[in-house]
This record gives structure tokens, sequence and C-alpha cells, in this order.
């Protein structure tokens, strides 16, 4: 077994005969075969019976450190300090607990007292493995990247382990493995045995108390998730040292699991995660001649066949390489004992280079996502990740992690006077304590855009004119929805000013290319800046006149007026073309305008609205187009998909007011047919509209 020749030289010297030899042989079979938790759990009987046995002490040690708990480790080992002399190596395993407990300097120093000079070769592999885990915590700790990494909270985390989690297809549910005692009976390594569990978020993306997988929760075997595809109806997982498959049922059951016999051997195969369209796999397997885990890949053939596993050479170590993962973009993840890790389990990523058959050199991901503990089973969907960590500050042994791969977001609005919703202007906002990059000044319509630091409190500070009339604690949480939305107004003067702790709620639609600092958020066009039309000649709303016209308090825009400027132009999309619009001048259909980015009716147009509604309701044989349209910002694709949440929204207002489906017709145009050019910010607030318009 791995660590023979420590232990028979420990066995042989400390323990050569009588009761203490065959209990501590019973011990020391449970620690060659990694059962650290059974182990400790004899030692700690024998610590009791017998305070002042050293040798107890430090085995004891080592099986902590082995079960992530370092600061009791680090005491075990202080307390068995003799044995130094006798034992060498109690350096490099006292060094491995400092490592773990963060304190890379002290396992810096406690490891250069080892002499390794006559070690075992297995003895060496481990001392290496220290040695290279604290030149690389030395590298990486130092130098965390701009992440926030936050735990999945009491709901999904418990005292007992939770690794391994597998979203859902929508992102919004989670399957994962448990190994809690209160829920399962005790394994043969003194834990409990693995149960699929699974949880969803509620509607701000907290998670929901999980629940056991029906059908994998027997408590006596091993069950574990490994792998969700098909629009989550297969399900691959782990049970007892191999791999299989199941599929969801049309009654909701899961069906019986089949083993994934091409990969599967008599040793152990702990994970597989299959890609391109199911055609290609990599598996992780120990059924090489040296006992640890390496990673191999095999393709399916024209035929369906699948052919021989290739070891990847290139990522494999001496140490356990496993957990792959694939990204949409076709980063390939794993988890390594090898390579630069830190200590215990690192994430690495690395390439396929499918013309010359190679994979890219690993790369550590670095702090925070990897610490001086196991840090495995990582999957990323766009600028959100999840993985498994040992680190300190969770709830239990293993908790589950969710990471935003950015540390800030932009956010925007209008600062206004809490009595009259006047623009506060010349106002300066800034994050207290933060970085001077947290700052902006409004404009003269109250408008800022600045970034903020998300996932944590913050104290925003308002100061204007030398005065500070703003101070509230705030929490940026981000929600990853099929938009942006980061609009955020604030107001001051308020005689109960009880926003204190609020969330600012941030919205953001999520993938590979999300940058949340470079969204770009143009000041909405305020009440006072749609220009009144004040003449029937459609040439008074050109742009140069519209430029003149100054605006007045509260004014009216005339809908009738900007038709009759467009309705030449405002035709039907091609799928509707053999209808004709014709505007009955009898009777004004409103225009609903929109702020820059957003499909929301605003409250304003309610009562416009009111009245189509209640005239197609009195006049049934009429008909109405409903046309969305957007000003020139974004590309053509974005803006046409706008367009028609615009006329979406305005569709299911009058479908809600009671009006016939068979009375309307809609499409979008995007930005293609504008009432006006795009010149100026005021045209652009005329071009994002909702225009109906009578057909025949």
């Amino acid at each position: 077994m791995k660590m023979r020749s420590l232990f028979v030289v420990l066995f042989i010297v400390l323990f050569s005969s009588g009761l203490m030899a065959q209990k501590m042989n019973n011990i020391l079979s449970d620690m060659e075969d990694e059962s650290w938790q059974a182990a400790y759990d004899q030692l700690e009987t024998l610590m009791r019976k017998k305070p002042k046995n050293t040798e107890a002490k430090f085995f004891a040690g080592i099986c902590l450190a082995e079960l992530y708990r370092p600061d009791e480790s680090i005491q075990l080992f202080k307390a068995s300090a003799d044995l130094a002399q006798d034992i060498p190596f109690y350096y490099v395993k006292f060094a491995k607990a400092y490592l773990l407990a963060g304190q890379v300097q002290n396992a810096k120093n406690t490891l250069a007292q080892f002499d390794s000079k006559d070690m075992f070769d297995e003895d060496k592999k481990e001392y290496n493995q220290v040695r290279t885990n604290i030149l690389a915590a030395e590298k990486y700790l130092p130098n965390p990247k701009d992440l926030i990494v936050q735990n999945l909270g009491t709901n999904v985390n418990t005292d007992g382990s939770e690794y391994s989690p597998l979203m859902t297809s929508d992102h919004r549910g989670i399957f994962f493995t448990a190994r809690r005692k209160k829920e399962s009976e005790k394994a043969r390594d003194g834990e409990a045995y693995e149960q699929v569990m699974t949880s969803d978020m509620d509607e701000v993306d907290d998670w929901t108390k999980d629940a056991v997988l029906d059908g994998y929760a027997k408590g006596t075997d091993h069950d574990a998730t490994v792998q969700l595809m098909n629009g989550d109806s297969t399900l691959v997982s782990f049970k007892n040292e191999d791999l299989f498959i199941s599929d969801l049922q049309a009654d909701g059951n899961w069906g019986n699991r089949r083993s994934i016999s091409n990969i599967n051997t008599s040793k152990w195969e702990s994970h597989v995660y299959f890609f391109n369209n199911g055609k290609s796999m990599i598996y992780a397997s120990a059924a090489n001649t040296k006992g640890d885990l390496d990673l191999y890949m095999m393709h399916q053939d024209a035929s369906g066949k699948w052919g021989k596993g290739q070891a990847i050479e290139e990522l494999n170590t001496p140490y356990n390489d496993d957990s792959p993962y694939v990204a949409e973009d076709g980063t390939f993840f794993f988890a390594s004992r090898g390579h630069e890790s830190m200590g215990g389990y690192d994430i690495f990523q690395s390439t396929y280079d499918s013309a010359a058959g190679k994979f890219s050199e690993p790369l550590n991901l670095g702090a925070p996502i990897n610490s001086v503990n196991d840090d495995t089973f990582f999957s990323v969907f766009g600028k959100m990740a999840y993985f498994s960590s040992y680190r300190p500050g969770g709830f239990g042994s293993m908790d589950i992690y969710k990471v935003y791969l950015f540390n800030k977001t932009v956010v925007a609005g209008r600062l206004l006077n809490c009595g009259d919703r006047s623009p506060v202007v010349g106002a300066v906002l800034s994050v207290e304590g933060k970085e001077t990059e947290f700052t902006a000044t409004t404009d003269e319509n109250g408008f800022y855009s600045m970034e903020l630091p998300i996932e944590q409190d913050i104290m925003l500070n308002i100061v204007k004119a030398g005065n500070n009339i703003y101070k509230q604690k705030h929490y940026v949480k981000v929600l990853f929805r099929d938009e942006n939305e980061v609009g955020r107004d604030f107001l001051v003067g308020c005689p109960d000013q009880s926003e204190s702790d609020e969330r600012i709620i941030i919205k953001l639609k999520n993938g590979f290319d999300l940058n949340p600092s470079e969204i770009v958020v143009e000041p909405p066009v305020v009440a006072e800046e749609v220009p009144e039309v004040v003449t029937p000649e459609p040439e008074v709303v050109e742009e140069e006149a519209a430029e003149e016209v100054v605006a007045e308090e509260n004014p009216v825009v005339e809908e009738k007026k900007v038709v009759e400027e467009v309705k030449a132009a405002d035709t039907p999309p091609a799928d509707i073309s053999t209808q004709t619009m014709l505007a009955l001048d009898e009777i004004e259909l409103p225009i609903v305008y929109f702020d820059f980015d957003k499909h929301n009716i605003k409250s304003e147009f309610f009562e416009r609205l009111d009245k189509a509604a209640r005239l197609l309701r009195e006049r049934p044989d009429v008909r109405v187009f409903v046309g969305g349209h957007t000003d020139n910002y974004g590309t053509n694709e974005y803006n046409v998909a706008l367009g028609e949440r615009r006329y979406n929204e305005v569709h299911a207002y009058l479908l809600n007011k009671g009006v016939n489906p068979e009375q309307l017709e809609t499409g979008t145009y995007g930005e293609d047919i504008p009432a006006v050019n795009n010149r100026t910010r005021r045209g652009r607030a005329l071009n994002r509209r909702v225009m109906l318009s009578f057909i025949q």
C-alpha cells in the first residue's frame, strides 16, 4: 500500500509485541487503506484510556490532518514531539498539518528540520509532494484573483460532507453527493455512506432545503453524483467504485442503473465526463500499475463503437488526477494532487489541441478558488462556477461553493429628492473604505453610472457641496437572468431613511463573454425631455426642430402626429406583408415609449393603453398591429429581440384588459424604422417605442 514503508517501520519501532501491537495492527490496516476516520476512532478510544500514549497521539495527528482537521492535528503533533528523534519523518507529517492550517511559513520551517538523506522511495514521494505544495502556496496564496467565492449555505451544506455538484440545464437546480452520519449508515472507512441529494433555487437564487433523490439513498452503498445529461433526463453516478448510467422514466422515477462496462474494471473508477454530443469521454481510473487515479480519453467511431481508453500522459502525475469536466467553451478542467497543487487536490485547466492531439500544460486556477485544502469537482457556466472544498470557514468537512468570476458590476440610476422626486445634480457617490474607482457624479438629470462591489456589504456615501446627504449600508446581489437590468434609483432627504441593509438586486445575462464592468447604460430621458409636438406639420418633429423645442412643465406627447410622420415607412414584417397599415384619422392610437434597454411599460402610459383596449372591445371589427422599435444602440440581433420583448409587453397588457387576441397582430422592427434619426438623446428616446396602428 502507499504508506506501507513508513508504518511498518513505526510498527516495529514502537509496538513490537503484546496486545498493543494487535490493536495498532488494526489501526495500521485502516491507515494503509486510507480509512482515516475508522483509524482515528480507534486511536481516540486508545488516547482516552492512555492519555500519555505519545505514539497514539502521533498516529492520531496523521489521521486528523488527512481528515482536514489541521488545528487539532497540530496540537497532537506538538504533544508527540519526543518521537521526532526516533522518527525523522515526523517533520514531514507535521509540516503537512501546518500547511493545511494555512500556516505556510511554519510548514516550511518544520519541513526544513527533516533530514532527507535516508528515505524509502515512497517516503521520498510524500516529502517531495509536501515541498511542492509549500512552494505552490507561496506562489498563489499571496496573489488571489478578483473573484467572489460563496458557501451555498445551510440548506445544502451541513456538518457532514457535501460535494460533486451537478447543475440542472436551467442552472436553477442542483444534484450533489452528501455523507451525513445522521442520515446514512457508517461505511468501512468510518464515515457515512454517500447519498445523492437535490435542491432548487428560489426567486432570489437562494437554495431551498435539500432532499434525498429517490432510489439513491439506501444507506448501505455508496451512491454519488457524476454528471447530468440530456436535459436532466440522464444521470451518471458512482456506486461502489464503478460508474453507472440511469434514465428518468415517464413516471418520474429513475430507471435501473447500467454499468459503463467499457471503462469499469476491477479497480477504482471514480469519475467520467461525456462531451462532444456524448461521442467522447474523459474518465478517471486506478487501473494503472501504480494504484493512483489517472485520466483517460475515449471516443466513439462512426458506427457507435467505443475505442480503447488512452491515458492522457501530459496531464497525469504520480498522484491522483480526477474529476474531469469539459466546459461549453471547450476548456478542460480537472483536479489533481500533483502538478503545482497547494495541498490536497487543486483545480487545473487545460485546452486540447486536436491537430497535435495533446493537451496544453495544466494551469492552476489559483486563489481564491484553490486553497491549501482539497478543492475539486469544478464546473463553470459563463461567469458562474461551482466546486467543492475542505477550506476553513465551512459548515462541516467538505462543502459546496459557488464562484462569481468577477467582483464588481455597473449600477446606474437617478438620485432624487424624496419629496418632489426632483433630480439631485452634481452629487458625488462613493463607497466607504473601497478604492476610489467606486465613485460617480450625477448629471443634470440626477443620473449616475458607477461600478459597485458585488455580493458584499458596502457603505454608500453621497455628498453634495461638501455636505453628506446620504449614508446607508447596501448589499449588491447579482442574479443571472435573460437580460441585463442594472438600474437603481436612490432617494435622499426622506424623513425615515430606513434603507439600511437593503439589497440592490442586479440582473445580468450570463455568458462566457459577459463583462459586467463594460455594461453601457445610457442616461434615461425623463418626461420633461420628451418634446411636445405643437403643429400638425410632420417636419416639426424632425431632428433639427426637436433640438430647438423648449421643454415645458409636464409636456404632453401627441402620439398622432408621430404616427403621421412615420406611418409611410412603418410596414409590417415580411411574414404578415399581405396586410396593409392604415391610420384612421378619427381615432388616435397611443405610442408607448421605453427607457433605454428596458421593455417594462411605464405607468404614465397605462391610461392611454386602457383607452385603446376599450376601443377594441367596443369595435370587434377593428384590428391593430403592435410594432416594437428600438434606438440604434446595440447589435441588430439584440435590438430585434428587444423590440419583440417590448411588443410582447404591450400585447399582454391589451389581452389582460379583455381585448380579443384575434384583433391583434405583432411584429418587431428593431432599429430599422426610426421615427427620427438617432444622433441625439431626444431622437433615440422617440425611437424606443411600441406603435399601435390599424390594420385593414
